[in-house]
């Protein structure tokens, strides 16, 4: 989201749930806390990795700059909470939104069993936060019994809430997540989520409750779009409709993954940006960045290997990487006429069991111009991005680092490319790959020049070419 005011600035959500912890990057962002539980005004939990804790970092990974207020419901060392202490949080929201712009609430706590909406003693208060325009996001739960069950948990299936199930991040449901057709409204990655905290050591978590905030931060950069391009903000219905709109549909099943960024850009499309100070003539511009990262990865543990895409240092999106190389594709908003730093960072380095899990980006392409890994405007920066421990670019990545590719500015110019003419780039990047891996099959080096022995390596990647236009409905 470089040069971006999708950050949640101004905007506040809930976080109703164990409480946080000031070992992680929450405290700066607290700006009420209650303690239902204990009856005090100090939320925090002695736990470090209290459920609480990762959960608001969640939210902040995807909106940084978002108030959170943080509602205590479980007692230290306990896992659970009374309905009475969530039904108070909820009474207090209902009472005190609008002194703080609350436009969303996370509800990471499951329980029950529910095959059909229903109402629970929080119903009533789910109803007043939605005539409120405050969107609550709950987690659809994990005993999803290997994906047999058509259940959700009794939260999520109340009708003025947003269900929320986990998915894989890359196009599957695994089988632990809950949900139901009539019930799920959307899903959200919730496999291999990692967080780390303030001592820089990484936690790993995996479930609905790491889904539901994901859409909890969508809902605070959809309501800071909404009120600033229309004056309003977005109710239940609408956002779901703008998220199913612009999300991925995994497969065949009738559920949708969120993807925050195509709504974002939606929702700018339907409004459009009202011409306020800063914005109007002599503003600087800005211009759309499509982004393709083709890369693949070595397993550990069962573990894919995981990389957060930036520019200028700001995340833009994240994608978990199979054995086969795949491309990769992000869309953002950039200054226009401007250089920009594409970044790759790899953030799950690791060797178990006999295995190293690595991560080999074959090439970075930016509004259709491709970068191949060894590209002198690519360096690896290893470990933390610090300009420390910095190595020309190549395409294995051995150890927690980013590949760093200096756009050059040409490449954004104030006129954004067509949807065809990214559709015909990507076609065109995918044909370079293509040629490239059907030379090595028959024998050619790369980048060896044209020679008559390359003609079966074009022949080969024309017919794909034809086969990816035909499933892009294209002429060829």
């Amino acid at each position: 989201m470089a040069n971006s005011t999708h950050t949640g600035s101004g905007k506040t959500v809930v976080v109703i749930d164990s409480g946080w912890s000031p070992t992680w990057e929450t405290a700066a962002s607290v700006v009420y806390q209650h303690d239902y539980a204990d009856n005090d005004g100090d939320a925090r939990n002695p736990n470090a990795d209290t459920h609480g804790a990762l959960v608001t970092s969640r939210i902040l990974s995807q909106a940084p700059d978002v108030g959170i207020i943080a509602l205590k419901v479980m007692p230290d060392n306990s896992t659970t909470a009374s309905g009475a202490a969530i039904e108070q949080a909820l009474q207090w929201v209902v009472a005190h939104a609008s002194d703080h712009n609350v436009v969303g609430v996370n509800l990471s706590l499951a329980g029950g069993s529910a095959s059909s909406e229903m109402t629970t003693i929080l119903s009533d208060e789910l109803a007043s936060l939605a005539a409120k325009r405050v969107l609550v996001s709950a987690a659809a739960g994990n005993a999803g019994q290997n994906g047999t069950a058509t259940d959700v948990s009794y939260f999520a299936a109340d009708h003025n809430t947003i269900c929320v199930t986990a998915s894989t991040g890359d196009g599957a449901l695994p089988g632990w997540a809950q949900r139901n057709p009539g019930i799920t409204d959307l899903c959200a990655d919730g496999t291999d989520i990692r967080l780390t905290d303030l001592a820089g050591r990484t936690v790993t978590a995996n479930g609905s409750s790491f889904a539901a905030p994901t859409v909890t931060a969508a809902v605070a950069l959809a309501q800071q779009e909404a009120l600033a391009l229309r004056g309003s903000a977005l109710t239940q219905d609408e956002f779901l409709s703008l998220a199913k709109q612009t999300g991925t549909p995994l497969g065949a099943t009738g559920y949708t993954d969120l993807n925050t960024q195509a709504m974002l850009a939606k929702i700018g499309q339907l409004y459009g940006a009202p011409e306020t100070p800063g914005t109007g003539p002599g503003a600087p511009a800005t211009t759309a960045a499509t982004i393709l990262v083709n890369a693949k990865g070595t397993a550990a543990a069962g573990v894919n290997a995981h990389f957060t895409l930036l520019v200028d240092g700001q995340a833009v999106g994240s994608a978990t990487v199979g054995s086969a190389a795949k491309t990769y594709a992000f869309t953002t908003s950039v200054s226009a006429d401007s250089a920009h730093k594409v970044q790759i960072r790899y953030d799950n380095d690791g060797f178990a069991g006999g295995q190293d899990r690595n991560l080999f980006v074959d090439s970075v392409s930016v509004n259709g111009h491709g970068y191949a890994a060894t590209d002198a405007a690519v360096t690896y920066d290893k470990g933390a991005l610090d300009g420390r421990d910095v190595v020309k670019g190549q395409s294995g990545m051995w150890w927690n680092g980013t590949l760093v590719v200096v756009a050059d500015k040409s490449l954004f110019g104030t006129k954004a490319p067509s949807q065809a003419q990214l559709a015909e780039l990507q076609a065109g990047d995918l044909l370079g790959h293509a040629v490239s891996a059907n030379a090595a099959s028959h024998g050619i080096a790369d980048g060896a020049g044209w020679t008559p022995e390359l003609l079966p390596a074009f022949e080969d990647a024309a017919h794909g070419l034809h086969a990816w236009y035909d499933a892009h409905d294209m002429a060829a």
